[in-house]
């Protein structure tokens, strides 16, 4: 299950809120809904933090 990338998920929306959920499921073309039921592979956690870094210009946490 998903655990990190739904973290990554609470956290844009702790920083960006709404939009920020909006651009992240943009620009990882993975919705929260999917990231739900999506497994935590090593790309996929890759492809959030670069999505977060471009988001907000800061690295993002290691979860």
């Amino acid at each position: 299950m998903a655990e990190k990338l739904l973290l990554y998920y609470k956290y844009i929306y702790d920083v960006k809120g709404f939009t920020g959920k909006i651009d992240l499921a943009k620009e990882t073309k993975i919705p929260s809904t999917e990231a739900a039921i999506e497994s935590d592979t090593l790309e996929k956690l890759q492809l959030f933090k670069d999505a977060i870094l471009k988001i907000t210009g800061k690295p993002a946490p290691n979860l």
